[in-house]
């Protein structure tokens, strides 16, 4: 039987009614300036809600190993007419550093060519067989049982709550929000925790938190607030202003004119979610908003309002702030080469349009953009798309990124190797969300303690920290 409690039920009211947030200082423990939020920092995530078929976005461009993708997958290789997925049509990646895979090279595909740019700048790396894991796993430690595996894999919610949360669909915490708690329990200051977390697209468990709750960054934030609320939900004529007024009185009323704790509280939800909005529309009025043209995508919209949210924190003064948003589609079993290239031209447009937009407000360097999905998918193929799979690659973007590298695993392509599962050819990921997220962390940051909390499996893993990230000590 689930345990419901007041405050859990009031971030639940709140959160439901336009997506606003409140403070709810005061509460657990508190540390000891652990945490570092000198400066401005923000991290935002995207998710890639399907399972992107990474296979087929970075792909190997030596001979030998793209024959052997090929061979793999030749049904999804030859659907493309235009020649896209063609080894010569690649654009080449030039890792810095050491030759880490023995002489393969790799490409990305043509429709990232925006990415591929940043990638080239040092504003870009690439993290190789990521995904959700309790320990280190390997084919064989599947196949004797040595090997521990986290729930219910290939499944799109809870492997998507499991790279969020680390747990499957039902817990409430994500490791955004549980970040941002860690920063707010540690009293360093990280200014108004109503905008610390901030979500442009669906309200995920990513930034559940028990600190603040999500809000919403609308797109158009002019209109916002208590005004918006009386012509939607009570008039549009000329009493609209006496509404308003009404409206605003009962909201600020301590009992809300009931003695059931329960009614006082979702009211006192809504009444901080109105004033919330208040504050970011007259917020948005000093500040104004970024010039930069985004696409008119849904990733677009949303990333063009995160660089507005952005564009706010002076006003509002937040030092650290986590933003979240998402896209779909990528669950392709069939039609793969119809879909996966608008897909991923979108994701690239968006992401440099973001890029452009902060380098306008001068904070690209403080800012980091991470992909997330579901899983990957099978190396196999089955016509003309793939099933679920596990671990992926992600992209990393940021004037802090140490760019131009390929950080992880990128294993050869062999589906009866050691990092491939003996049933469909599913990657095992070589690197943990726990290890991703924990170099995140200590970049935004949190100290080891503090990353630990978050992170339970981190210490099962001997590299905590990816290096993907200028300044980290996690």
């Amino acid at each position: 039987m689930t345990n419901y409690n007041r405050r859990l039920f009031l971030q639940a009211s709140a959160a439901g009614f336009l997506g606003a947030t409140g403070a709810l200082a005061g509460l657990g423990r508190q540390g000891a300036f652990a945490a570092d939020t000198g400066g401005y920092k923000a991290m935002v995530g995207i998710f890639l809600k399907g399972g992107a078929d990474m296979f087929d976005a970075l792909l190997p461009r030596d001979q030998a190993s793209y024959d052997a993708l090929v061979d793999v997958r030749p049904g999804i290789v030859n659907r493309y007419g235009d020649g896209s997925r063609a080894r010569e049509n690649l654009l080449a990646l030039n890792p810095l550093g050491p030759d880490m895979f023995s002489g393969r090279q790799f490409g990305l595909v043509p429709e990232l060519a925006p990415l591929k740019a940043m990638f080239d700048a040092g504003e870009g790396a690439v993290v190789g067989a990521v995904g959700p894991l309790l320990t280190p796993t390997s084919r064989t430690g599947m196949a004797s049982g040595t090997d521990a595996l986290p729930k219910r894999l290939f499944s799109h919610n809870d492997q998507q709550s499991t790279w969020m949360a680390l747990e499957t669909e039902g817990v409430r915490r994500g490791w955004g929000g549980s970040f941002m708690d860690e920063m707010i329990a540690s009293g360093s200051g990280v200014g108004n925790p109503d905008f610390s977390l901030i979500t442009a697209g669906s309200g995920d468990i990513f930034l559940a938190a028990e600190r603040a709750l999500q809000f919403k960054a609308p797109e158009n934030p002019e209109n916002l607030g208590i005004d918006m609320s009386v012509r939607t939900n009570l008039t549009s004529g000329s009493h609209g202003a006496a509404a308003r007024d009404k409206m605003d009185q009962f909201l600020r009323d301590a009992t809300h004119g009931s003695s059931n704790p329960f009614a006082r509280d979702v009211v006192a939800g809504q009444a901080r979610g109105i004033e919330n909005m208040r504050d970011y529309r007259e917020a948005f009025a000093q500040a104004g908003s970024v010039g930069t043209p985004f696409p008119n995508s849904s990733l677009g919209r949303q990333l063009s309002a995160i660089a507005n949210a952005i564009n706010l924190r002076g006003v509002i003064g937040n030092s650290r702030q986590i933003f979240y948003a998402d896209t779909g589609g990528f669950d392709s079993h069939n039609n793969q080469s119809g879909s996966m290239p608008g897909l991923l031209g979108g994701l690239a447009q968006s992401i440099a349009a973001f890029r452009d937009a902060l380098i306008a407000m001068g904070v690209w360097g403080q800012v980091t953009v991470f992909t997330m999905s579901d899983f990957g998918r099978t190396l196999g193929d089955n016509g003309d798309g793939t099933d679920h799979g596990w671990g992926s690659h992600q992209f990393v973007f940021g004037g802090s990124v140490q760019g131009q590298r390929i950080y992880g695993d990128m294993p050869e392509l062999d589906p009866d190797g050691e990092r491939f599962t003996s049933s469909r050819a599913r990657l095992i990921p070589s690197v943990s969300v726990d290890q991703y997220a924990a170099t995140l962390g200590s970049w935004f940051g949190l100290d080891g303690s503090e990353i630990d909390r978050v992170l339970p499996n981190l210490s099962r893993f001997n590299q905590r920290d990816l290096g993907f990230l200028s300044g980290t000590s996690a």
